[in-house]
């Protein structure tokens, strides 16, 4: 027979293996938070230097670029390691785009693609991301329809964004009206913006955009036959 002892012993351990498994996982978070801040501490350092305007020199920039093929190995989802590889990733990029038809500079945009689709994996609902993808996609030849897509995805999850409005329209500028016909109702939503109350700050880096004839004028000026 049981005795009223052990019963009691049992209730208490019963009572006490949540708490435990609870403890035990989260120390095992804490130690690969504390692994992964240890093992790509250099990333989000080198991130860092490169924001400012001196910047990293091209040949360190690309060597620490080279290591950030582990987080995309180990699907490293931590906000702050992802986006101070993406930061290296863009800087890389900026400091040594060349004509696209070189090996080089193919390679380059072939690893900012992969790391860039890592980062999407990790943040599917960031406006930036998406824009990008857009961005590298569109030196790598995407069609038009591939480009809106992308662009929409922006706008989408990053609508009022005053950063992301100004690289929207890096982009923007770079395609006509009519060349990305299904992204048009976003390139419209984001000249709203830029002209309406709020826009402001935004005009005074992109005020050419509503001295622009904007979508609708012509019908609406039109005398009535």
């Amino acid at each position: 027979m049981t005795s009223r002892g052990d019963v009691t012993l049992l209730h208490k351990v019963l009572a006490a293996l949540p708490v435990l498994v609870i403890s035990a996982f989260v120390l095992s978070i804490a130690a690969q938070a504390f692994s992964e801040t240890r093992r790509f501490s250099d990333i989000v350092a080198m991130a860092r230097i490169a924001d400012d305007k001196a910047g990293l020199a091209p040949d360190l920039l690309a060597k620490t670029v080279s290591q950030l093929q582990p987080v995309i190995a180990g699907k490293i989802c931590r906000a702050d390691i992802v986006k101070a590889g993406l930061r290296l990733v863009l800087a890389d990029l900026d400091a040594n785009i060349e004509d696209a038809a070189t090996e080089t500079t193919a390679a380059r945009l072939g690893f900012a693609e992969t790391y860039i689709r890592h980062a999407l994996s990790c943040f599917p609902a960031n406006g930036d991301v998406w824009l990008r993808l857009a961005m590298v996609r569109s030196l790598r030849n995407a069609s038009p329809l591939e480009t809106a897509v992308l662009m929409n995805f922006s706008q989408l999850y990053g609508p009022a964004d005053a950063n992301l409005i100004r690289g929207r329209f890096v982009m923007w500028q770079q395609f006509p009206r009519g060349a990305l016909p299904q992204a048009e109702a976003a390139r419209d939503a984001d000249i709203a913006v830029v002209c309406g109350k709020e826009g402001e700050i935004l005009r005074w880096t992109l005020r050419d955009v509503c001295q622009q004839e904007q979508p609708g004028e012509i019908n609406r000026n039109k005398p009535k036959q």
